[in-house]
């Protein structure tokens, strides 16, 4: 069995035009990851708009790292099987 390793996430809690979000830094792209379920690339004219709040934290990064995947649905399907 092989171990794949994940990017890791740096992710802050915030408001984006009034609307509770996250904004998370993977692979040197921002993404904004809305309540909804929505996922958008940060554009730098939503900055005027955006107020940082915190730190997110391990349980919470490892949700949006599972949404900015395609779901968990969509990672256990994806895995390689292997036979021994």
């Amino acid at each position: 069995m092989q171990t794949v390793t994940q990017p890791t996430i740096k992710a802050k809690y915030a408001t984006v035009y009034d609307a509770p979000a996250r904004i998370a830094k993977v692979h040197g792209a921002l993404y904004v990851i809305y309540d909804d379920g929505r996922i958008e690339d940060f554009a730098i004219e939503m900055a005027p708009f955006t107020v940082v709040l915190g730190d997110c934290q391990t349980a919470e990064l490892q949700a949006m790292w599972d949404r900015i995947a395609g779901g968990t649905a969509t990672i256990a399907c994806s895995r390689r099987q292997e036979v021994a």
